[in-house]
């Protein structure tokens, strides 16, 4: 069995992986998304 300690270490790690993911999940679709808008010449 798993210590507090342990454990804490363990859940974190999966956060900061799900998190890291998640985050560059959505950088990939942002720049799939905006590379066809870029020919208006205009940001955003």
């Amino acid at each position: 069995m798993l210590t507090a300690p342990e454990l804490t270490l363990l859940l974190l790690a999966v956060v900061i992986g799900l998190g890291s993911v998640f985050v560059w999940m959505v950088w990939e679709i942002e720049q799939t998304m905006s590379r066809p808008h870029r020919k208006g010449g205009r940001i955003g």
